[in-house]
């Protein structure tokens, strides 16, 4: 039996990484409001968004894998997020300098029948980072080659981000980029979905 598998999330980095191991999707932007209580945590955001963005879809696909994610992270108590600008984004950087941060990868995984829920698992990856001290002309120089406005930290990890840092200690080098296959891979396995398959 095929099974729809619908990914609640608009991003095309998510996207390429269900690509990248094979899987055979649609997606289905999740339209919820992502601004963050007042006393929650970077983790508890990401959690809770990837929740709500995988529950939100439930009635619009009552016969499907629905995979939810959300992404948040924290320097010093800051909440990093998407810059939306590139003047935001050096200023994220610049107060990123030379600190360590924290990314939270949080992924809820919800399989409908008759639009009935029958299955929810939920997983959170952490990753802790430590950014190289970077002067000003670092920061401009980056931010306009890859123009990270899209990206919760103000990094692209997958390619020159990478070298704005000095450690990364993750369980699952995927998960910066939005989704942890590590994880995925495992919840489609025990729901006996088969990867990379034609």
């Amino acid at each position: 039996m095929k099974t729809q598998i619908v990914l609640a999330s608009a991003s095309k980095y998510r996207a390429a990484s269900l690509r990248r191991i094979g899987l055979k999707f649609t997606q289905h932007p999740a339209a919820i409001d992502e601004t963050p209580d007042s006393q929650e945590n970077a983790a508890e955001l990401a959690s809770r968004l990837a929740r709500e963005k995988a529950q939100s879809l439930v009635a619009a696909h009552p016969n499907s894998v629905i995979i939810g994610c959300d992404q948040s992270g924290s320097c010093n108590g800051m909440l990093l997020h998407k810059p939306g600008n590139l003047e935001m984004a050096k200023h994220q950087l610049t107060r990123m300098s030379g600190q360590e941060a924290f990314f939270y990868t949080a992924m809820t995984m919800i399989v409908t029948e008759n639009a009935e829920v029958q299955r929810i698992s939920h997983d959170l990856d952490t990753t802790r980072l430590k950014l190289r001290p970077l002067t000003t002309l670092e920061i401009a120089d980056y931010v306009a080659t890859e123009q990270p406005i899209d990206c919760a930290g103000s990094f692209k990890i997958e390619s020159l981000g990478i070298t704005l840092f000095s450690e990364v200690a993750t369980s699952d080098p995927s998960a910066l980029e939005g989704i942890s296959l590590i994880q995925l891979t495992s919840r489609l396995k025990d729901l006996g979905i088969r990867l990379g398959a034609t």
